[in-house]
């Protein structure tokens, strides 16, 4: 298989997203650039250079409703609730005819055949009390690690991957046997984060990706958006977008990181290839 260029992979990203912008507008289904790709909007005007993929978020009900409704002649959504053989808390839009992922950390099983991607975050309420919701995120975090784990563990060995990045799954893999299931494992998480958001609260945070604290906002945060341009296209933002990356990426978050920094996270786990 041949690996897709970078700029390959961006292409496939930005028909996945317009495709997600031209079934939410319509349909009223509230949708953001988030991560690097909001960062990509209002620094690059599209994508950051060196990152691999596109993510969004949602508030839950928008969420929900996206997830029971999306359909595309093109591409898939796919996350936990809707097919057991996906291991993932949150969702994802993926491209499954032209390109196959190959990876060292597996995001579902291997009856899933997926490529290039768009990431889909629902937010959800959480505690006004900001020490109340470290608390809760710290466990959230906590039951991410796990789940990570278990499916590093039991990750399947693409033919794909470089013969190093086998060998070092296939180290990691012996003698481990995980008793955990992680489709179990994040459904489980799912519900716990839907039990402990039911209550209306004034902040919403990430609870099904809890890899940075920083994403804790008013509600209001996300109640008022504005188009951004983003490579050829415009496409929603939160219009109180700097606050946002402050508390993402600090401060100076239009200054470039050294070039020592400059990489790409998709290719310390594998690589997206082109299907034969």
């Amino acid at each position: 298989m041949k690996p897709l260029t970078l700029q390959e992979l961006h292409a496939i990203d930005l028909e996945i997203l317009k495709e997600i912008d031209a079934f939410c507008r319509p349909r009223g289904i509230r949708y953001s650039l988030s991560f690097g790709s909001l960062l990509g909007a209002v620094r690059h005007k599209g994508f950051i250079p060196w990152d691999d993929d596109i993510d969004l978020v949602m508030p839950r009900e928008d969420y929900d409703r996206f997830r029971k409704e999306f359909t595309s002649s093109k591409f898939r959504f796919i996350d936990r609730e809707s097919d057991p053989a996906c291991w993932l808390s949150f969702g994802r839009v993926v491209e499954t005819e032209r390109t196959h992922i190959a990876s060292m950390q597996s995001w579902h099983s291997p009856e899933i055949n997926t490529g290039a991607w768009v990431d889909i975050f629902p937010m959800d309420a959480v505690p006004d009390d900001r020490e109340e919701y470290m608390r809760l995120y710290r466990v959230f975090n906590r039951l991410l690690k796990m789940a990570r784990k278990v499916r590093r563990q039991i990750a399947p060995i693409d033919k794909a991957l470089p013969l190093k990045k086998r060998l070092a799954m296939w180290r990691r893999q012996l003698g481990h046997h995980p008793t955990e299931d992680p489709s179990t494992l994040v459904l489980d998480m799912i519900a716990t984060a839907r039990r402990a958001s039911a209550t209306p609260t004034s902040h919403v945070g990430l609870l099904l990706e809890p890899t940075t604290p920083s994403y804790y906002f008013e509600k209001s945060v996300f109640e008022q958006y504005v188009d951004l341009p983003f490579e050829d296209g415009v496409f929603p933002c939160p219009a109180r977008y700097d606050q946002v990356l402050r508390a993402c990426f600090g401060d100076d978050y239009m200054q470039l990181p050294p070039e020592n920094k400059r990489k790409t996270d998709l290719y310390k786990l594998g690589n997206v290839y082109w299907k034969d």
